[in-house]
């Protein structure tokens, strides 16, 4: 059975998964997760390219223990109600909007996986929930503007819709421009940076952090 997830939201968000076979031979869908501490969760992604740029990186850099398999998808081809419940009925959502940097612009990979920046939302689905809709707070997203703007990213999000809008190969495209561009660390002890990949300027846009948006969270 193939499970979906509708959603309100102001544009796509995307998801990055790998998909394997367990022991009884079911299908299981893993999405990738990200956070510290108690605020750890699947990460869903404003951004097509920039899923798109964490699922190459993910698969070109990752650890032993990891696999290179990892792939895009959106949101609504994920069974997030189902992964919820297998949860226990409770997850945290990590909106990525950045990418961690450090001083240089070069993207942090922590464990083989590159640092998200984001803004944490809690979904509760009870067993006895049927088909739903996933309402993602709105005032996630005005904040997310906001950090763009601040970094010198102002028009970001209308690029979304045409983004989104790419054929295969205009994408693929688009997607070798941006990881050419892109430069990795392992070293995190200078990650007090952050940046966006922008397709108007056809460059990384980076900035301080300030303040660290781990500890936020929305519900």
């Amino acid at each position: 059975m193939t499970h979906t997830t509708d959603y309100l939201a102001p544009f796509s968000l995307w998801l990055c998964v790998r998909r394997h076979y367990c022991a009884d031979g079911t299908l299981f869908v893993e999405p990738a997760w990200t956070g510290h501490g108690a605020h750890t969760g699947p990460v869903i992604f404003a951004s097509r390219l920039h899923a798109h740029i964490y699922t190459a990186l993910r698969n070109r850099h990752h650890l032993r223990g990891d696999s290179n398999n990892w792939q895009c998808v959106p949101l609504q081809a994920f069974g997030l109600r189902e992964h919820i419940r297998e949860l226990g009925g409770r997850v945290n959502c990590e909106m990525a909007f950045g990418f961690v940097a450090d001083e240089a612009g070069a993207l942090v990979l922590a464990e083989g996986a590159p640092q998200m920046r984001y803004v944490e939302l809690s979904f509760d689905v009870d067993e006895e929930v049927g088909d739903s809709t996933f309402s993602f707070n709105q005032w996630a997203f005005e904040y997310m503007y906001i950090e763009w703007i601040g970094i010198g990213a102002s028009s970001l999000h209308g690029t979304f819709d045409r983004v989104d809008a790419m054929g295969d190969a205009a994408f693929a495209r688009l997607l070798d421009t941006a990881l050419a561009k892109t430069s990795v660390t392992r070293d995190a002890s200078d990650a007090a940076h952050w940046a966006v990949f922008d397709p108007n300027l056809y460059r990384w846009v980076g900035a301080p952090v300030c303040p660290p948006l781990h500890a936020l969270t929305l519900h």
